[in-house]
């Protein structure tokens, strides 16, 4: 038979210490009920954690829809909001012609 390296030697000495630090689980017929309520002992708080952030989701929600409905219906449409394009462009440019220079407006008009 071959001689194990120093490695695996090693190795198999670090196994039986970890299993001789780690303590046997009680084997009975509670095993498994007391396992579960381990468990569902850490869940509770990221079940609580997942009922705020619902709530506040909720919330969120809520306010965003009660400030849509506060904002439309306090201000009544203007017409800056109505206008085309257009007509936003045309307003532009006759905001930019200076009165009583004709040639001004037809340079404007030939751009």
């Amino acid at each position: 038979m071959e001689q194990p390296h120093a490695s695996e030697t090693r190795l198999d000495d670090l196994f039986r210490a970890y299993a001789a630090a780690c303590t046997e689980p009680a084997v009975s017929a509670n095993f498994m009920p007391d396992l579960w309520e381990k468990i569902q002992a850490r869940e509770v708080s990221t079940n609580w954690f997942r009922r705020v952030a619902k709530a506040l989701v909720a919330a969120a929600i809520a306010a965003s829809v009660i400030l849509g409905i506060m904002s439309t219906s306090t201000n009544p449409p203007s017409a800056f909001f109505d206008a085309t394009f257009v007509e936003a462009l045309r307003a532009d440019h006759v905001s930019k012609l200076e009165p009583l220079h004709l040639e001004r407006i037809s340079q404007l008009e030939s751009q």
